[in-house]
């Protein structure tokens, strides 16, 4: 039987992964800026690694809404090539099982997708153990073996009927990936050379976030701005999107309007630096499937993900930047 079958065809949209937990405070960069110039990457990275830890590597549940995309929002694809240089695709499979299994033994997540996390690392009853492993080449070559719907219309599939056994349960994916790019810059404000001020107001909004505990989580997406005094808005073009941890329990949440000011040296280059308070992780979006003769493939396609730093709730932090004129 097939997987769409067994999940039935009415779809929804991904949302919040496991039982929602309030979100702390956070310390540090959570206060969205930092009070003090930083001259060099170094000295923002060793900031950013005591307040915003991350993990060197990541699980996420579903299809990641955090996909790297270009502005126009175009995939970016990973080569199987480039990835396997530190990433062998069947370790990732083996990591992913070890993922699926570790959500699916958390009780604070639902019930119906701790079923469905236990299918990607042991498959259908009616399967015949195991599977065949499928091998990517890149991220946008992803349609499934036995349907033509594409990853993420397969890993966003649903079962919405109340009456049905596997009510709540949706396809199983999960997303598995190593370090790759911490704190992205996503904002700069424009430059000033010699003795000056630079004044600007600072927030970020979180959109498309998900409070329904049905199907996977997707994250959602985080948009900085920076306005100067001449209202000038940097806004959309730094743009991104955002995956969740398959173990996070914090939320982002948007900042509020803040005032900052940057006074600069005579002798000094300053401006003012937006980092994302999370990485990049390149690994594999790893799929299982089964097809109408009980044939089960686990698919693993590579990819790019940027996720959020598992116990921040702020989105971006600021930093008053200087350097040499």
């Amino acid at each position: 039987m097939m997987v769409a079958a067994l999940i039935t065809a009415s779809l929804t949209g991904a949302a919040l992964l496991g039982s929602p937990v309030p979100a702390q405070a956070d310390t540090g960069p959570g206060a969205a800026i930092i009070d003090q110039t930083y001259e060099n990457d170094a000295d923002v990275f060793q900031t950013m690694n005591k307040w915003t830890p991350l993990n060197d590597s990541e699980s996420v549940m579903g299809y990641p809404k955090g996909l790297d995309r270009d502005r126009s929002g175009n995939i970016k694809a990973a080569a199987l090539a480039d990835v396997r240089r530190t990433y062998d695709p069947e370790q990732a499979i083996s990591d992913a099982e070890k993922a699926a299994r570790q959500y699916a033994g958390d009780e604070r997540n639902p019930e119906a997708l701790r079923v469905s996390a236990l299918r990607l690392a042991e498959g259908w009853p009616e399967g015949p153990g195991g599977s065949i492993h499928d091998i990517r080449r890149n991220t946008k070559d992803d349609t499934l073996p036995s349907t033509p719907l594409s990853a993420e219309e397969y890993c966003g599939m649903a079962n919405n009927d109340p009456g049905h056994p596997a009510y709540g349960q949706t396809a199983p994916c999960v997303f598995v990936g190593k370090l790759d790019e911490k704190y992205p810059v996503r904002g700069a404000s424009d430059a000033i050379t010699g003795e000056g001020k630079l004044t600007y107001k600072i927030s970020a909004s979180v959109t498309d976030e998900k409070s329904v505990t049905e199907g996977w989580s997707a994250g959602g997406k985080i948009a900085p701005k920076l306005i100067s005094k001449d209202q000038a808005d940097i806004g959309a073009e730094a743009s991104f999107s955002y995956s969740y941890t398959s173990t996070s329990v914090s939320r982002v949440q948007n900042t509020l309007e803040t005032a900052v000011e940057i006074n600069v040296p005579k002798d000094k280059r300053g401006y003012l630096e937006g980092r994302a308070n999370g990485a990049y992780y390149t690994g594999y979006l790893v799929l299982r499937d089964i097809d109408g003769s009980n044939q089960e493939t686990t698919v693993a396609i590579p990819a790019r993900v940027y996720v959020q730093a598992p116990h921040s709730s702020t989105p971006i932090t600021w930093f008053k930047r200087l350097s040499s004129s």
